[in-house]
Formats: structure tokens, C-alpha cells, sequence
């Protein structure tokens, strides 16, 4: 249903989002920012260009994450299938299988994913859930080798003047639902995802990057587990 807009809103979107004009896109920066990443998603469903001639995006995704993605720090919005907007804080070391996600407040959640465990921890009531990662889309992040003709089926790829889509579901389990990964196309880069949920629901969360430094350097310590909150507990 989202995609009833006009598909032509997501190009214009995307235009003036480059150009920084962020004021155009509505009157809420973070309104405005979940606007035009729907509208991107919609209009590379939607868009055809006979002209141009067909590119290999499953290769370029592939040696994008393999060889040129090391790193990540990025602000972030999510936006839930009811609606509900948070912000916070990503920090990834792709092959080094570490990703965390710190949410600002009122939202009180951390995710952290290391040594092959997905840890959610609320910081309001101090209590942890743990689960192994495979158990979530976000184990294709942390492969150390990406291989999306081996482990991972392409259910979809949709392409627009300005950005690519591509939705991937896990090989042999399809109860884990499924995750799509959204692309600028110049420069070819990571512009957030959509986790869809397999449940009768249609449940789906969207992230959102943006102020993203791509490669740079941080610590290991990022990614220690809840150490500072946990020293606030005792």
C-alpha cells in the first residue's frame, strides 16, 4: 500500500535529500528522511529503463560488503509497521561478526551481535534476552565472505534511476523471514534495510542510515558487552 505514492516522489526525494534540501521533504527531519526511503524502495519497484544496459547489482552487493565495506558508524531511524519512530546510534565491524545498536532515549533497547549471539538489552528494567544470530536476518551483515549465490536465496531486485534494491531470504529456512537491503547507486552505498517478519502479521522494521562514516576507525571496546551499564547495576 505504501507504494500507492506516486513513484516520481521518491526521485524528487531523492534529489533534494542530496542537495540538502531536507526542509522540502517535510517539516520533521526524521518524517521527512522515513518519506524518502519508502519512496525510494516504491519507485525502484516501479521503475524500468530499456535503455540501459542490465547490470550484475548481485555482484556489485557482493564485492561491495567483501571488499569494500570494513566498517560502519552511522545515526539511524527506525520506523516500525505501526508507525512508531525511533533514533540511536550503529556501529558495525563487518567481518569481524560485531554490530551494535544503540537506541536514544525515551527508547531504551541496546542490540549487540557478538561471538554469534544477538543480545537485546533494556535498559530500563536490566534485563538481557539472548538468541543466536543465525536466527535473525541480520546474520547476512557478518559473514565473513558474502556468497549470495550459495547461502542465501534473492527473492527480488529492483533497481531505480538512483538507488537498488535487493531482498534475500536465508537458504533452507523460511521461517526466518527476510531482509531488504537498500542502495544509492552513486556512489554505490548502503542506505539502510527492511527486516520483514514470517509471521501472519506482515510485521516489518525499517532502518534508516544516515550521517554515515563508512571505514572508520574505532575500537573493539565498542562492542564489550553492556560493561558500563552493567558496572551502574552493582
Amino acid at each position: 500500500k505504501l507504494c500507492t505514492d506516486n513513484a516520481v516522489m521518491g526521485a524528487i526525494a531523492w534529489e533534494r535529500f542530496r542537495a540538502g534540501q531536507f526542509e522540502d521533504l517535510d517539516l520533521n527531519f526524521e518524517a521527512g528522511v522515513v518519506r524518502l526511503f519508502l519512496n525510494l524502495c516504491c519507485y525502484a519497484k516501479d521503475y524500468q529503463d530499456p535503455t540501459e544496459s542490465k547490470i550484475d547489482w548481485i555482484t556489485n552487493v557482493e564485492n561491495y560488503f567483501n571488499n569494500e565495506l570494513i566498517s560502519v558508524i552511522s545515526d539511524f531511524v527506525q520506523v516500525s509497521s505501526r508507525g512508531s519512530i525511533s533514533t540511536g546510534k550503529i556501529f558495525m565491524k563487518r567481518k569481524k561478526g560485531l554490530m551494535k545498536l544503540y537506541y536514544d532515549d525515551p527508547n531504551p533497547n541496546i542490540v549487540l551481535v557478538k561471538d554469534y549471539k544477538l543480545t537485546h538489552f533494556d535498559r530500563d528494567l536490566k534485563e538481557k534476552t539472548i538468541i543466536s544470530v543465525y536466527s535473525s536476518p541480520l546474520t547476512f551483515f557478518l559473514e565473513k565472505k558474502i556468497d549470495l549465490q550459495r547461502n542465501v536465496k534473492v527473492v527480488s531486485q529492483d533497481e531505480s534511476p538512483n538507488s537498488v534494491t535487493l531482498t534475500l531470504k536465508k537458504k533452507g529456512d523460511e521461517k526466518d523471514g527476510a531482509i531488504t537491503l537498500v542502495f544509492s547507486k552513486k556512489p554505490f552505498q548502503l542506505k539502510g534495510w527492511i527486516i520483514l517478519e514470517n509471521n501472519n502479521y506482515g510485521r516489518q522494521t525499517q532502518i534508516i542510515l544516515k550521517n554515515t562514516k563508512l571505514n572508520a576507525a574505532f575500537s573493539d571496546k565498542e562492542f564489550d558487552t553492556f560493561s558500563l551499564i552493567d558496572k551502574k547495576e552493582n
